[in-house]
């Protein structure tokens, strides 16, 4: 059995749907007000006492485990998770996915890893030991949105925030406003809706816009997009990811228009729209990415 514990971005929940899929034992135990589905398990309690109170509680299910994967890292005052190795015979894997590992706060008891993985490639800098699992997305089996005629028609700029401040939305705003003002784009910025409103207007749009930052990488937005076959725009190190990565990319607001005006001019074709929805289904396939993860599994 797999124990998935935390649900970052929903991944734990993706990978724990694909493994059921292959035929594995898989839960999620997580918050519900962290996650976008219920999880199989709902931790009630939060803060020092409450959380190493409630995994301790349920110290059975990971006693049984075959699988311990915990996302997010641990936090220094998660200590329950010590006791609850100490009687488990299963193996453990840590899974950082970006701000507890860019921050610190999910740094602790790392002793307790068996393997560790990480969401992004960036995340090596500090987790030089663990393996690069790419998110999996599930939109990767939608049916692409159908291509439209743009060459000098206003456009449709789709921008998706979880954190204005993280993603930079101030500077897309300022990069795109005089497109706006001239009537050349039209800017949908949304946020804080659920995750089926976000991918239906999703669709709506002709290109997405990621974020405007200097964390040297795309989120799981400009992933999505592209499974659909919408292009997305986002500051990134290309450096770090496959050769044949498709983002366009913009790391500073005046590229970021560079990148929109050429839009506009030359509008999107097929063959733009065909390299983004096959990069996501090479990396980001859910069964691929649960394969690769069952090989982590596995290995002694």
């Amino acid at each position: 059995m797999i124990v998935h514990v935390h649900n970052l971005a929903d991944v734990a929940w993706d990978l724990r749907t694909q493994q059921r899929a292959m035929g594995n034992d898989a839960i999620l135990v997580a918050h519900r007000r962290y996650s976008q589905h219920d999880p199989d398990l709902c931790l009630l309690l939060d803060g020092f006492v409450g959380i190493n109170l409630e995994l301790l509680l349920h110290g059975r299910l990971f006693k049984t485990a075959d699988i311990v994967h915990i996302h997010g890292g641990i936090r220094r005052s998660q200590v329950a998770f010590g006791t609850l190795k100490n009687k488990s015979k299963a193996k453990w894997i840590l899974h950082y996915h970006g701000s507890e590992t860019r921050m610190g706060y999910g740094l602790y008891h790392e002793d307790l890893a068996d393997a560790k993985v990480v969401s992004t490639p960036d995340l090596k800098r500090w987790h030089s030991d663990a393996t690069w699992i790419p998110n999996p997305i599930p939109q990767v089996f939608e049916p692409p949105v159908q291509a439209k005629t743009i060459g000098g028609e206003r456009i449709k700029v789709g921008h998706f925030p979880t954190n204005r401040a993280l993603k930079g939305t101030k500077k897309v705003i300022r990069a795109l406003d005089p497109l706006v003002q001239e009537g050349l784009a039209k800017l949908l910025i949304i946020e804080g809706r659920p995750h089926r409103e976000i991918m239906e207007t999703m669709r709506t749009v002709d290109v997405v816009v990621d974020q405007l930052n200097d964390l040297s990488i795309f989120s799981k937005v400009a992933l999505e997009a592209m499974a659909i076959g919408i292009p997305a725009i986002s500051s990134y190190d290309d450096g770090i990811f496959p050769s044949d990565c498709p983002v366009l990319r913009a790391n500073t607001e005046e590229e970021l228009r560079e990148r929109v005006l050429n839009v506009i001019d030359e509008g999107i074709d097929d063959k733009l729209r065909s390299s983004c929805a096959g990069y996501v289904k090479r990396y980001h396939s859910p069964h691929e990415v649960a394969a690769r993860l069952d090989e982590i599994y596995r290995q002694k």
